[in-house]
């Protein structure tokens, strides 16, 4: 019976486990922590955005870097065979906005124990607190931990990136790559916070948006997007953020401008104008509350050069202007983006020029696959990643079943 190791209990090890194991093989996890899918747990703040449910084509257009290599093991199985294969198996999942898909119970560990109760009826051996000191290679692959070494005759490297490095995302695989004589591209964190200089927002804690305007300008041009924001005082995130964090990654961003209506300078003003007519002996501090958050209003009206205590009869039109156009094009002075600590994902990993497409196996070293964050691949934010885990993992199953 042949033995198949895979390095690393998060998404894509568990999931090439699960539909790796038969009759004819043996299943060994490693896993450096005590718990199994630490990395799951924290998706969808705690509800695992398990995939997206969008249709082929435009599923691939949220597929950031190296798009094409992951064309033919998405055809193997793509989006719906993952959501076939998940509700099959017993979790029950839904649809929500912008298609992405969650467990019903909403609860991430929910998935957790899905994948657990397959170990179990699968009888795939895991190993915990098992990190993985050293590979090497002769006729099978020995794999050195603290604790014990393991002989097998093929090995899953499942080890993700270096994004929340306190889940043990600590780069082991890029080492592990390397030792065999694999390139690692540039390592970046990606879908990250951005964060800015302003000190005007001190007094902000969390404001939240659910669909605002976002641009973010560099020397490139600029690039601009639009959805939910979380503004803290010293940061931006949310879906929107985090999507257009990925595209801009590698620009020098100067800064950020937010429209907090979705409404262009003219048709806004006409609004307000109407509004201050109804509302002469108003304070035009209140007025502003009609078009965002309260903590917001002081902010606008001081980056306007207007007295808090200025009624609507008493604004001139370069007042007015003046709102409108903070209003519209709220600045804010680029920082930086978020760090690995914050990261969602990885950008960079191990080159896939040196990886076959089809099956995930090293065109360096027979016998031995790279899956999931590990891989140059990645997505936007929306289920998008947490695909490529398994459609990745499931291409190496796959193959190595069709060796057996």
């Amino acid at each position: 019976m042949k033995k198949i190791g895979i390095i690393g209990a998060g998404a894509s090890g568990l999931y090439a486990a699960v539909n790796l194991k038969n009759e004819n093989n043996e299943v060994t996890i490693l896993e450096k922590n005590s718990e199994i899918g630490k990395k799951i747990l924290m998706t969808g703040n705690g509800r695992c955005n398990i995939t997206n449910g969008k249709y082929y084509d435009e599923f691939l257009e949220n597929i950031v870097t190296n798009k094409k290599f992951i064309y033919s093991a998405f055809n193997l199985h793509d989006n719906y065979a993952s959501i076939e294969f998940f509700e099959n198996n017993g979790l029950e999942l839904v649809r929500e906005d912008d298609d992405r898909i969650f467990p019903k119970s909403q609860k991430a560990k929910d998935v957790i124990s899905f994948f657990e109760k397959l170990i179990v009826e699968k009888n795939i051996k895991l190993v915990t607190n098992a990190e993985v000191l050293k590979i090497k290679k002769n006729d099978n692959f020995l794999v050195t931990t603290a604790k014990k070494d393991y002989q097998f005759d093929y090995l899953i490297i499942a080890t993700g990136g270096l994004s929340y490095p306190n889940t043990g995302s600590s780069g082991d695989g890029y080492n592990f790559a390397r030792d065999f004589g694999h390139s690692i591209t540039k390592l970046r964190p990606s879908l990250v916070p951005i964060f800015f200089k302003d000190k005007d927002l001190k007094t902000i804690k969390a404001l939240s948006f659910d669909s605002i305007g976002i641009r973010l300008i560099s020397d490139r041009g600029s690039k601009e997007d639009y959805g939910p924001v979380l503004i803290t005082k010293n940061f931006i995130t949310g879906p929107c953020v985090l999507k257009i964090s990925s595209m801009a990654i590698n620009e020098n961003i100067t800064e950020i401008r937010l429209n907090f209506t979705g409404k262009d300078f003219d048709e806004l003003d006409r609004d307000f104008i109407e509004l201050l007519n109804k509302n002469p002996k108003k304070d035009v501090v209140n007025i502003l509350k009609e078009y965002m958050a309260e903590a917001l209003c002081p902010i606008i009206l001081s980056r306007s050069n207007v007295d808090l205590s200025r009624k609507a009869s008493e604004l001139t039109r370069n007042d007015r202007h003046n709102i409108i156009e903070n209003i519209i094009n709220f600045k804010l002075t680029f920082d930086r983006f978020g760090g690995f600590n914050t990261a969602v994902i990885t950008k960079g990993g191990v080159n896939v020029d040196e990886i076959n497409p089809k099956t995930m196996e090293s065109k360096k070293v027979p016998d031995l696959y790279f899956i999931g964050e590990v891989l140059d691949i990645d997505g936007l934010t929306g289920g998008y990643n947490l695909q490529l885990a398994f459609t990745s993992a499931y291409a190496a199953a796959n193959a190595i079943k069709e060796k057996l």
